[in-house]
């Protein structure tokens, strides 16, 4: 392994004791915390628990603005991760901040090219580990190491490459450059299918792991639990987020989601008789919870037929994903969650 892979240990989380039996009221040990590494030096977080210092703010200097969630453009914008700034500068005011996995993992996809992608330079890792086997995406690096190619397997801590400010269709100032970080799941095998079908301009250059196939989710749930020693499941940690709908999807397919996260499965799925899915979903659109329905379940509906079975309100009240729209006291699916349902699902 050259220098420049070889683990990054200062800021290792250090793993809390095990819960004693007294206090867990029986004999089974504690579930062992998932070692986590935090993705660049400055790991203060771990310590403090206060990630505001860490982030990047956009133009207009609100910290928050490098948080995830509507918290751009006034709230009408979404960000899909946390912008964590750098520590160490050179003297022409570039970063020398290497960016590190917060999880071992393989390397799924690597972009090298920053005008090819708004992330710019990005590197994306699956950890197949796991019991629901996420992925963690690296964004706006300056490189990217040479031995980091798709297949290589990483350790927690291992260099990555180094943070930059890359992009392709806008411009991010030296002065605030970052490394954007998302965790979260894959919509879809067949993304080319779903691009072809929109219609959208350009060549998609980076497969399955072009972005609009990525949906990712709060990576302060992530680290707030790591930072504790809570961090003991990912389906359990994918499955706390709210739930913002439900939704009844008619089909007798089992769309390839399923196949890569079947620890999201409220229950095995029948041999025969399927005749459709009760999914619940985040307020961004990630489907956290899938449930078979079976004919005893739904007996008229078509293929491709879609029901609302409950939503929360309040969940949805700040939704600039446009998920499922609140107009008029009516719910009705916004065009992010028809897009959503198109890639996972395939209807047209």
């Amino acid at each position: 392994m050259s220098i420049r892979r070889r683990l990054h240990a200062a800021w290792l989380l250090r793993l809390v004791a095990l819960i004693t039996p007294a206090l867990l009221g029986a004999q089974e040990p504690a579930a062992t915390p998932i070692p986590v590494y935090w993705p660049t030096p400055n790991g203060e977080y771990f310590q403090t628990g206060d990630i505001m210092p860490l982030l990047q703010p956009t133009a207009s200097g609100r910290p928050e603005s490098g948080l995830y969630g509507c918290v751009r453009n006034g709230g009408s914008r979404f960000h899909e991760g946390v912008d964590l700034k750098p520590i160490g500068k050179d003297r022409n005011g570039e970063p020398t901040d290497p960016v590190y996995a917060v999880m071992e993992g393989r390397v799924a996809y690597v972009n090298r090219v920053a005008g090819n992608s708004s992330y710019g330079r990005y590197v994306v890792i699956e950890h197949t580990q796991l019991d629901v086997p996420v992925y963690t995406l690296y964004a706006h690096m300056a490189d990217v190491d040479s031995d980091i190619q798709p297949g290589v397997k990483v350790a927690a801590g291992e260099r990555l490459g180094r943070m930059g400010h890359s992009a392709g269709g806008y411009a991010i100032p030296r002065s605030r450059s970052h490394v954007h970080f998302e965790i979260g799941l894959r919509d879809s095998n067949r993304f080319q299918d779903f691009y072809n079908y929109k219609r959208y301009g350009g060549k998609n250059q980076h497969g399955n792991y072009n972005g609009m196939n990525l949906t990712g989710m709060d990576p302060m749930l992530f680290f707030e639990r790591a930072r504790t020693g809570r961090l003991t499941s990912m389906r359990e940690l994918v499955q706390s987020q709210p739930v913002a709908f439900t939704l009844q999807i008619s089909t007798r397919e089992v769309p390839d989601f399923i196949a890569r996260y079947p620890g999201l499965l409220t229950a095995p799925i029948p041999l025969s008789g399927l005749t459709g899915w009760e999914v619940d979903f985040t307020s961004e659109g990630m489907p956290t919870r899938w449930t078979p329905m079976t004919t005893q379940d739904v007996e008229t509906r078509r293929e491709g037929d879609i029901a609302l079975v409950n939503y929360n309100a309040e969940a949805l009240e700040n939704n600039c994903r446009n998920t499922l729209v609140i107009k008029n006291g009516k719910p009705t699916l916004g065009s992010g969650l028809k897009d959503k349902l198109q890639l996972i699902f395939g209807f047209r």
